[in-house]
């Protein structure tokens, strides 16, 4: 069996040559800012949408994929489909963690797969990374597992 971690070079070089596809990552530079809080603040209390769950790219109504980081109550609010999700989240040097997280409980045939998908990726501590003032992504264990783009 193959080890996932050999697998990161190959997919960044596909996400960095996949420059047509507008939902994925055209650079991968990061910016390094030693000042926590700055970062912090450059993804909260603002509306994203979310244009990558896993590997698929999210082409939807904005309303229906998003996720807003209410810093004055370290909550969130979030959609990945049909239901709606809320909960606490808290960011501690590059990791952020979502936690009390609840949903309504509706049943979508064409979006289950990838609300199931963001859900798991909200049960997990993620590293996230600053693409610029308008993207952020979220890795875990060095994998691209969501992306969001700011909604304008």
């Amino acid at each position: 069996m193959m080890n996932p971690k050999s697998l990161v070079i190959p997919f960044f070089t596909i996400l960095t040559i996949s420059s047509c596809e507008p939902t994925l990552i055209k650079n991968t530079e990061t910016k390094s800012v030693s000042n926590l809080e700055a970062i912090s603040l450059k993804i909260t209390d603002k509306t994203w949408k979310i244009t990558l769950i896993n590997s698929e790219s999210i082409t939807s109504n904005p309303t229906d994929f998003y996720l807003k980081l209410n810093s004055s109550t370290s909550s969130f609010e979030s959609k990945a489909g049909c239901n709606q999700i809320i909960g606490k989240f808290q960011l501690k040097d590059n990791y952020i963690s979502f936690s009390n997280s609840v949903s309504t409980k509706m049943y979508c045939f064409e979006t289950m797969k990838l609300e199931d998908a963001f859900l798991s990726i909200l049960s997990n501590t993620s590293k996230y990374v600053v693409i610029d003032s308008t993207k952020f992504i979220l890795l875990k264990d060095d994998m691209v597992v969501a992306q969001f783009e700011l909604e304008k």
